[in-house]
């Protein structure tokens, strides 16, 4: 891809307009977008600036909202008009809503400019927080009336289809615009042109309320296999729809913030590309020091031992490998319950059949591993520390295993989010137990200290 973009490259360099004007009319907006952290800030500019109106949309909407409200706030006015015009609702009331936060005498004078319908649609969208539903929809759907005959519809469709932002899927509503049905094209195409609406429409309409959460939409999308997906508001009137590339976005924003929780970095919207030293030294110090803290009191443990630890030195050569063990091990479980507490594969009242299930992989997990460090004690030449060392492995990997396991539900009941605090937690309780389950069994089996 960057091959076939590279005149479009070198005409930037060379500041090559005519040349730039005629690549960026062949460009695709996907591979400027895959292209975009590469460009200096001066080479977006003038991308933006001379694509189609289209596909400038089209790209500006994929930016995140800080460089949507500086572009907004520095392109020329005719561009700023021009990608108004041509961004769907749910797209400009975004944009809009970035520009408030940055520059509400801006936000002003953009929304002064848009047409009076235009306007109120979006002043409707920007009442919604952005992780519900109604943040998430576009009012740009078609709806029908039941009393309509197949011809008429088919004939209403080719006047509204320019401006919705799919017709695959067409909602019936009320005269007070309550959601009743739903029809797909496929049955407009295949009925007869006399049939009325209401003889083939699907009265079972599956949606969603404008307060439902983001991640719930996303979920029944999933379900249920749509592409779109109808919002209500608490009367039941069709507020919007919810298209499956707005849910897409959804999943993988919430795919990274799981990632950046369950590795205690807890910076939402983190863009590592845009994000300076500094926000990503904040976004990482915070469970560093908490557990360079537990390290201090790992620290404190071997100390208590010292007298046990002077007698039998070699007992220090497996810490590292007993205490990265167990918190392997939690870490592994605890990731494996977090995804299924959030795919809905388990819920709160599970708990007992994953203790059940846990306590019989931790048994298995912990036999295989220890028999495996035992060949290499035996083969150190410390006899002695075999049953020490199999045994403390056995049951650091056993109470790792159900803490990890366990600990989710627990933080969940608290309204925790398990993904934030599962792993340091782990990290802590199982350098610490791990270590006083060991040197205790040490100075209990070989009568030391």
């Amino acid at each position: 891809m960057e091959k076939a973009l590279s005149p479009l490259l070198q005409a930037l360099e060379e500041g090559d307009t005519l040349a730039l004007k005629t690549l960026l009319g062949e460009a695709h907006p996907q591979d400027l977008l895959a292209l975009w952290d590469e460009l200096k800030g001066e080479h977006r500019y003038v991308v933006l600036t001379l694509l189609p109106k289209d596909r400038a949309a089209e790209v500006f909407s994929h930016l995140p909202s800080e460089e949507q409200a500086e572009y907004l706030k520095t392109l020329p006015p005719w561009r700023v008009r021009e990608l108004l015009e041509e961004l769907s609702l749910d797209d400009l009331a975004d944009a809009l809503q970035a520009v408030e936060e940055e520059d509400p005498e801006l936000y002003r004078r953009l929304k002064e400019a848009l047409d009076p319908e235009t306007r109120a649609e979006v002043e409707e969208l920007t009442q919604y927080e952005e992780d519900e539903a109604g943040g998430l929809m576009t009012p740009e759907y078609v709806a029908v009336r039941e009393g309509m005959s197949v011809d008429e519809v088919l004939r209403f469709l080719r006047r509204a289809a320019p401006d919705a932002e799919t017709i695959y899927y067409i909602y019936v509503v009320d005269e007070a615009g309550h959601l009743k049905g739903v029809l797909s094209l496929r049955d407009l195409i295949v009925a007869d042109p006399r049939t009325k609406v209401a003889e083939i429409m699907n009265p079972k309409v599956v949606y969603v309320r404008t307060d439902t959460d983001q991640e719930e939409v996303a979920r029944l999308m999933a379900d249920y296999d749509f592409t779109v997906l109808p919002v209500v508001d608490e009367e039941g009137k069709l507020a919007g729809i919810v298209t499956v590339d707005d849910v897409l976005d959804v999943l993988e924003a919430e795919a990274t913030e799981d990632i950046h929780r369950l590795a205690a970095v807890d910076v939402p919207d983190l863009v590592y590309s845009q994000a300076s030293p500094v926000t990503l030294w904040l976004a990482r110090v915070r469970w560093l020091v908490i557990l360079i803290l537990t390290g201090m009191v790992t620290s404190s443990i071997l100390q208590g031992f010292e007298r046990l630890l002077d007698a039998l030195t070699a007992l220090a050569f497996y810490v590292p490998v007993l205490i990265g063990t167990g918190g392997n091990t939690g870490n592994q479980s605890a990731t494996l319950i977090i995804r299924a507490l959030a795919t809905r594969d388990l819920d709160l009242r599970d708990w007992r059949r994953v203790l059940s299930k846990e306590s019989a992989v931790g048994l298995l997990l912990g036999l295989t591993l220890a028999l495996l460090l035992l060949g290499k004690v035996a083969l150190d030449g410390h006899a002695n520390l075999v049953p020490v060392v199999g045994l403390a492995l056995f049951l650091i990997v056993l109470f790792a295993n159900l803490v990890g396991a366990l600990l989710p539900f627990a933080l969940r009941r608290l309204g925790v989010d398990p993904a934030l605090l599962s792993n340091p937690l782990i990290a802590t309780l199982t350098d610490v137990t791990g270590l006083l389950i060991y040197l205790s069994l040490a100075r209990f089996l070989l009568n030391l200290g």
